[in-house]
């Protein structure tokens, strides 16, 4: 299960605020409550040794409905312009991200497809919750989305030739000298390689 989808979790501490939505009434399975927020980051956020900028912040648009009595689903939609520095380049670059995640709210301890109609929470996110009130703080589940959304890496682009592990130089820009007199480091090989070839070619003399 995935944290506590209860109102009092404090995983929202990461986004700095609460996303707090009102519960459609327990019995109505074709009510649905909509609600949306817009999120700033001024400084930015830091995931995976990568930072990251939110130059028109992140947009969050939650879809509420209850499945059955007990069993609670949220359509979670983000959507946001990520920038930052291209992981091989170190250029700026830019990203648009975006994408609906679906969260199965259930109570601790209910047992699906024993306790329910729904045999399993294929398809969904699953949260445990410790009870249900009137409203339900999904930050958790915001700052989780957001996390799963980032770039592994940022790059310009994804052909990004990077930089040269000797000069420095933007090899998307061209080849850089190093290219023209080889690397340095292979020099001991190039070496031996001679080395070997001079002595085949006194074989093949003698």
């Amino acid at each position: 299960m995935v944290g506590d989808g209860g109102s009092d979790h404090q995983g929202g501490a990461d986004l700095g605020r609460s996303f707090i939505v009102e519960l459609p009434p327990r019995r109505d399975c074709e009510a649905v409550v909509e609600k949306s927020w817009e999120q700033r980051f001024p400084g930015g956020l830091t995931f995976e040794g990568q930072r990251f900028a939110f130059p028109e912040g992140l947009s969050v648009r939650a879809e509420v409905r209850w499945l059955e009595e007990s069993l609670l689903s949220v359509r979670l939609s983000l959507a946001a312009r990520v920038a930052g520095e291209c992981a091989r380049c170190l250029s700026e670059a830019e990203l648009a991200i975006s994408d609906d995640l679906m969260y199965l709210y259930v109570p601790c301890g209910l047992d699906l497809g024993k306790d329910t109609e729904l045999a399993s929470d294929d398809g969904f996110l699953p949260v445990e919750v410790d009870f249900w009130g009137r409203t339900l703080d999904i930050a958790a589940q915001v700052w989780e989305s957001l996390l799963m959304l980032l770039p592994v890496k940022l790059l310009c682009r994804e052909d990004c030739a990077g930089l040269c592990p000797v000069c420095g130089a933007d090899l998307n820009e061209g080849p850089c000298s190093c290219a023209q007199e080889g690397d340095p480091r292979l020099s001991v090989l190039r070496d031996v390689f001679a080395g070997l070839a001079g002595e085949a070619e006194n074989k093949n003399e003698i």
